[in-house]
């Protein structure tokens, strides 16, 4: 063994600290970091692979009744131009399900499934699937929430199941009651599987089905635009077959199937921003240990190059420590993110979103960041440092000179008035100005770090609160379809006669319309054959009467037997089904340019009070591999009730501050848009700050109802929503959604609970990297400053005088560098987030509030004092021999 080598181990025993405090940054950071990224890298390959491995659907479609078989093939004909597609029966009960015993009395509903084998296979964790007709599979998020296991008995529709096993629904991944809703639930709404007798029998519970129609394209690459065309044509020809038609969503426009992918690939973006601050901040750590060992060691290296040793040898020999530390620490780092930290890491999404069983899909890229990246940085910036202090003469390395100084410098003349205790202090902190000056530095990274973690919770809950107070109205109505609120009373009653005809099978209305055309038929054949008789009077003339008299008596009766199969389906009599169509009949359906009316009469005021709108979403491409953005347009009077101030109208375009804040567009700018349900692009210009308006939380567009359908080629007097501050009772039929401050408010809070955990993570590993950090930056401060402590101890000064000279004046830079950053770390924080939260939709506003600066300088300063105690007893450690070695 070299003599060079025989040092290694009285090094790292005499550093032990310093390479103690590099080895806990690194393998502390890495192994959060590489366990989340890990955690979220395999949820995102787990949810990518679900599409082909439990046969997701591409869309759904949901009729008012069972569709026929004629029904589902003019359905299935109709996507033929794009290679075809399958229907699927997908029929649900949404079930009251209760504890038989110890429910709360809350009402919870299981959107119960006949056990599907074709498409949206079911994966189970826990059990297996039904078999007993009495037997039920339940989602494994609400059964977690809810108590429940495999073996417990629970009542769907008063009626006895057990529960045989626990699973997840790949097109329920996120429990939303409805695709409208803001916000998943998943503690009153579950998904569940029985048998197909199972199913019957809750129908004869009282159980209402929902008869949806899960679709699957023969071509699952279709682009999106193909695919909502072929489903519209799908929707036609279901129509035209006499089906009534109420939903359509496609699988992009699913939130059960996107909702959680979208969200993990948001947070995996704010966590690799984190590991990129983590890295910068060892990377400066590194740079300030180089430089205190350097000059530490200045006395020996120069020995050491008076003695002929080689400067390659000497660079070697002092890389190879923090080297070793280095990647031991990232891989043992990394070992503990894959096999500890990824488990309570994929927890964080499992309990909320209904997955199937975890499995880690392991990643070289994860690898390379985590592992990789900072331990070649570690290497490379002691190698850089290395070089450049190896450019002294073996001269300047015994003077202690290595740091650059020529000589030393004649110190600074006080005031004589001042102190002697005042004058020390001031006199350590001039003499290790260039310490200090590092170390504010450090201090700024490590309060960066902190205050990230601290100000997450503030800006989201910021956030939810600018969402809520961004709706204009109490109330904005989304509309399947234009429904007028105003209409006479007479106008309501022939809307609600179609509403009511059109709530029956369409089959029995169109056997009505057959029987109808043939009784007519019938009527004027048999006034043709009178006719004849009276105008040439014969026996056969008066036979041919006769027998066209008996058909149409004949057509009629099968007309009335029409009619009473209607009035059974409505549960009324004859006449009243004859009073709906001819109340009906004034009506004429088949004109798009008809606008429905409401059944229900607001009353003048509410009408009143009410406004129109136009509402439709289009995608902007934010660049750099950082996906779209969704982007509401919207239509409204120039004149608004509501959106006051906007200044619409006559091809102006207004821009929402968010989207101007998040994006930062130039006035002037052409700004683009692409429709992806019609591959179409388009352009709006951004004129300047006259044409913001909102809150930077609002990311919508606007222009006049008027210049937005002529853009999307509407009706002129199209129109697909209601802004109001009363509540309006809408037809259940035409009625998409309803937004209030209620609903905004829950995406906050959702958001907020998701993240909850998440933040006191981030926090908790902000404050162990902010211990570490300070200790070590002040333990270089300290042992550059051997030589005067031990002076100090020579001129008879005892250790806890020293302490009380010298580590007052560290934590009087301590205190400033915490105060005096601040500014800087905010300014720094706000780029960061902006950074960090382009890939999610919206604009997160940065806010921090006066609580969590002052939390980051209160956690900052009684880390400080921990590490305080600790250098106290380095000062205690200092040897008197400390000031013999000294060469000059």
């Amino acid at each position: 063994m070299t003599p060079l080598a025989r040092r290694l181990p009285r090094e790292l025993k005499h550093n032990l600290g310093k390479y103690l405090g590099i080895f806990l940054l690194m393998c502390g950071s890495i192994a959060l970091t590489s366990g989340f990224l890990l955690a979220a890298h395999s949820i995102g390959c787990l949810i990518d692979g679900m599409r082909d491995e439990y046969a997701i659907e591409n869309g759904r479609v949901t009729t008012s009744f069972e569709a026929t078989d004629a029904q589902a093939k003019a359905a299935e004909d109709a996507a033929e131009g794009v290679g075809g597609v399958t229907l699927y029966k997908n029929f649900s009960i949404d079930a009251a399900i209760k504890k038989p015993a110890g429910d709360d009395g809350t009402r919870r509903t299981l959107r119960t499934y006949a056990h599907r084998t074709e498409v949206d296979l079911a994966s189970y964790c826990e059990g297996a699937e039904p078999q007993a007709d009495d037997e039920v599979s339940i989602d494994r998020v609400f059964a977690t929430n809810n108590g429940l296991a495999v073996g417990d008995t629970v009542e769907l529709e008063g009626r006895a199941y057990t529960i045989c096993g626990i699973m997840t629904q790949p097109d329920s991944q996120a429990l939303f009651l409805d695709n409208s809703d803001f916000t998943i639930n998943t503690v009153t709404y579950g998904v569940a599987e029985v048998t197909d007798t199972g199913f019957a029998a809750l129908e004869d519970a009282g159980g209402a089905p929902t008869f949806t129609y899960s679709f699957v394209f023969n071509n699952r690459g279709l682009s999106v635009a193909d695919r909502t065309d072929a489903e519209k044509d799908m929707v036609d020809a279901l129509t035209d077959a006499d089906a009534r038609v109420d939903d359509l969503i496609d699988a992009d426009s699913n939130q059960g199937i996107g909702y959680a992918r979208d969200d993990v690939d948001g947070d995996s973006v704010m966590w690799t921003t984190l590991l990129d601050i983590i890295i910068v901040i060892m990377a400066f750590v590194f740079v300030v240990l180089i430089d205190s060992t350097i000059e530490e060691e200045s006395a020996i290296i120069g020995t050491l190059l008076a003695s002929g040793y080689r400067k390659r040898e000497i660079v070697l020999h002092y890389l190879t420590l923090p080297a070793i530390v280095g990647i031991l620490a990232a891989l043992l780092g990394t070992a503990l993110g894959v096999s500890v930290f990824t488990e309570p890491m994929r927890n964080l999404y499992y309990g909320s979103y209904s997955l199937p069983p975890f499995r880690v899909y392991w990643s070289w890229e994860i690898f390379v960041k985590c592992a990789v990246v900072p331990a070649a940085a570690l290497i490379l910036i002691t190698l850089a440092g290395l070089l450049r202090k190896m450019g002294k003469t073996p001269l300047q390395f015994l003077r202690h000179e290595a740091s650059g100084k020529a000589g030393t410098k004649r110190g600074l003349r006080l005031p004589k008035r001042m102190g002697f205790v005042s004058r020390f202090r001031l006199r350590v902190f001039l003499r290790n100005l260039g310490n200090f000056a590092t170390l504010f530095v450090g201090i700024a990274f490590a309060s960066l770090l902190l205050l990230f973690g601290l100000a997450i919770l503030p800006t989201m809950t910021h956030y939810a609160d600018n969402l809520e107070t961004s709706l204009v109205a109490a109330h904005q109505y989304t509309l399947k379809a234009p429904l007028e609120l105003e209409g006479k009373a007479e106008e309501r009653e022939q809307w609600a006669a179609l509403d009511r005809l059109q709530s029956v099978d369409g089959a029995l209305l169109t056997a009505a319309e057959d029987a109808q055309d043939e009784l007519d038929d019938a009527a004027d054949a048999a006034q043709a054959a009178a006719d004849a008789v009276k105008a040439s009077p014969s026996v056969e003339g008066m036979q041919a009467a006769s027998d066209a008299l008996e058909e149409a008596q004949d057509k009629k009766d099968a007309l009335y037997a029409r009619l009473d199969d209607i009035a059974d389906a409505l549960g009324c009599d004859r006449d009243e089904v004859i009073d709906l169509i001819d109340d009906a009949s004034v009506i004429d359906a088949d004109n798009d340019d008809i606008h429905p009316v409401n059944t229900t009469d607001n009353g003048a005021e509410k009408i009143a009070q009410a406004e129109k709108y136009a509402v439709y979403q289009l995608q902007y491409d934010r660049d750099e591999g950082n996906g779209v953005e969704t982007a509401t347009i919207y239509g409204v009077s120039p004149d608004s009730r509501y959106w006051k101030g906007l200044g619409v109208g006559d091809g102006r375009v207004v821009f929402g501050r968010g989207l101007l804040d998040k994006f930062g567009w130039r006035q002037g700018q052409k700004v683009g848009f692409h429709d992806k349900y019609k591959d179409k692009d388009y352009s709006f210009e951004y004129a300047g700050d006259n044409s913001a308006w909102g809150s930077k939380s609002d990311m919508n567009v606007y222009m006049s109802i008027d210049d937005f359908n002529e853009l999307f080629g509407n009706d002129p007097s199209y129109f697909n929503g209601y802004v109001s501050d009363e509540e309006l009772d809408l037809d259940s039929r035409y009625f998409a959604g309803d937004t209030t401050p209620d609903n905004m408010r829950a995406v906050g809070d959702q958001f907020i609970g998701m993240m909850s955990d998440l933040i006191g993570m981030m926090v908790g590993l902000s404050v162990f990297i902010f211990l570490l950090f300070m200790y070590l930056l002040t333990k270089a401060v300290i042992d550059r400053g051997a030589r005067s402590i031990s002076y100090m101890k020579v001129f008879g000064y005892r250790d806890g005088e020293i302490s009380h000279l010298y580590i007052r004046s560290i934590t009087l830079c301590v205190m400033a560098a915490l105060l005096l950053s601040q500014p800087v770390i905010i300014g720094s924080l706000t780029a960061i987030f902006r950074s960090m939260l382009l890939a999610y939709n919206g604009n997160i506003e940065i806010y921090v509030p006066w609580w969590s600066i002052a939390a980051c300088v209160g956690i900052g300063f009684a880390t400080y004092l921990v590490v305080a105690l600790l250098h106290t007893r380095s000062i205690r450690r200092v040897s008197l021999s400390e000031a013999l070695k000294v060469q000059e």
